[in-house]
């Protein structure tokens, strides 16, 4: 091929035989610079993390925002967010790490329960009646007991059993001070989650104060929340009567005064879900955080004037079991 090369060059004659000469030059240059660029850029990375850290067991994450925008489980659902929450709160259900396909397991749940179903009279079904014969399933979800709040001024009580920071004793200006910090507090107090705390959490995805992204689909299943949304919503113009629209001191939507038929607690440590129809994805919804326990007296404290001034609220500053 070398010799059958040489005798077509030549019979090119002289400028035929340079002009290819030249372009196969500049071919070969153009190669050696581009091996030259991938050599600085092997040499070069724009990777912001240690040099052999890909070898470690680190995990890296991304965030697309500075800081979560919302560690409230009702207003949470951003991916960069589930890094915290989900290390916050503790929900219904979650899954098993190395079972696949996935497995729900409980977490502050007790065991995972299946529903039982109901027709449109209320009369008990089997377990393979046909959906349409179902008019509602009902998850009667046993809670695991002993789990406690984290210790947080919101649970600090006197020598009396009185709040100390709210309700009993409203939180002056002078006793709020600078405080940005739940831990700028003096007191501290905890005590156990119980399945009232699971009750509120699902009334409190209702509220017209923060954003809620799964009303609308919980609104669908869970038995009364349309209504009841329409209900606080109507509470909630009340309270808010005479203030203005940005104002950030709100008082006090205490959902406890107003009952949902949906989810209720039969006792301290069982909470029951009565949902439209038969709706499987509901047990996946309970191992999200939308379903975590959220306690009373965290609303009430971070409702107080000024907090929100201070940067104080669940948004910023969540209560976890």
């Amino acid at each position: 091929m070398g010799r059958s090369a040489g005798f077509a060059l030549g019979d090119l004659g002289e400028v035929g035989g340079l002009g290819i000469e030249r372009r196969l030059g500049r071919a070969w240059w153009v190669r050696g610079l581009a091996l030259l660029a991938a050599c600085l850029l092997a040499a070069c990375t724009n990777s912001p993390y240690p040099d052999g850290s890909e070898r470690s067991n680190t995990l890296f994450y991304t965030f697309s925002e500075r800081s979560p925008r919302y560690l409230d489980p009702v207003a949470s659902y951003s991916n960069p967010e589930s890094a915290y929450t989900y290390q916050i709160y503790e929900p219904l259900y979650g899954y098993h790490y190395l079972k696949r396909p996935y497995v729900l397991t409980p977490k502050a749940a007790a065991k995972v329960v299946q529903p039982h179903y109901l027709d449109k009279d209320g009369q008990p079904l089997p377990d393979d009646a046909p959906a349409e014969r179902i008019a509602e399933s009902v998850y009667d979800i046993p809670i695991r007991p002993g789990m406690r709040y984290q210790p947080h001024p919101a649970f600090a009580k006197d020598e009396q059993g009185r709040y100390r920071y709210h309700t009993d004793h409203a939180l002056t200006a002078a006793e709020l001070g600078e405080k940005r910090s739940p831990l700028d507090f003096a007191q501290q107090g905890t005590r156990e989650v119980v399945a009232e705390d699971f009750v509120y959490t699902l009334k409190r995805h209702a509220t017209t104060r923060i954003e809620a992204p799964v009303f609308a689909v919980f609104a669908e299943y869970l038995i009364g929340l349309k209504d009841y949304a329409d209900l606080v919503r109507r509470e909630d113009a009340k309270l808010l009567a005479g203030l203005p629209d940005d104002a950030a001191d709100k008082p006090f939507l205490d959902f406890r005064r107003w009952p949902l038929a949906g989810v209720t607690a039969p006792d301290s440590h069982t909470v029951r879900f009565r949902i439209k129809g038969k709706y499987p994805q509901w047990k996946y919804w309970l191992a999200m955080t939308f379903s975590s326990p959220v306690p009373w007296e965290a609303d009430a404290f971070y409702a107080q004037p000024g907090m929100n001034a201070n940067g104080l609220s669940l948004v910023k500053w969540p209560v976890g079991t």
